[in-house]
């Protein structure tokens, strides 16, 4: 999700729903919120790193929609398939990201959602402690290209 109020939509889904902080990402200072991955609260139960993540951006909308797939060679099959079909836009992979370690492919579909399908996540319990870093550092992936601008600038009502 994009919003321009980070840090007050973060603050609303973890005082709300209880979701518990992986990992924060800051631009100029650490009190410079402009990132937040966020996870369940299931205490003992390990979960995927994050089911919500924010964006700071000027508007308001969704970024992306994120698939869980049930490998890695299924993110590379379904990146095919995508390539094969030639309605879809190609945006960011295949890579492995660094916060969550999962591997990532990016499309676009033909109304300009983007999609993400991945695998391999990393998982963590109520008792992991969240990162506080700077975003230039954590947008990284451990292999693969940096992410687009035109994926990150994106933003869909």
């Amino acid at each position: 999700m994009c919003t321009p109020r980070v840090a007050e939509t973060v603050r609303w889904f973890r005082e709300t729903l209880g979701l518990l902080p992986s990992d924060d990402l800051y631009g100029e200072s650490p009190d410079q919120l402009v990132g937040s991955f966020n996870r369940c609260d299931r205490g003992e139960a390990f979960v995927d790193h994050h089911v919500f993540f924010c964006l700071m951006h000027a508007k308001t909308g969704l970024n992306h929609f994120s698939y869980e797939v049930q490998d890695m060679d299924d993110v590379f099959m379904g990146h095919q398939h995508l390539k094969a079909r030639r309605k879809y836009e190609h945006m960011w992979g295949i890579g492995r990201h660094l916060l969550g370690a999962n591997v990532y492919d990016y499309w676009a579909d033909p109304w300009g959602r983007v999609h993400e399908h991945w695998s391999d996540s990393d998982r963590l319990n109520a008792f992991s402690p969240g990162n506080l870093m700077p975003a230039a550092e954590g947008l990284t992936s451990q292999w693969g290209e940096p992410p687009p601008q035109k994926l990150l600038e994106n933003v869909s009502a």
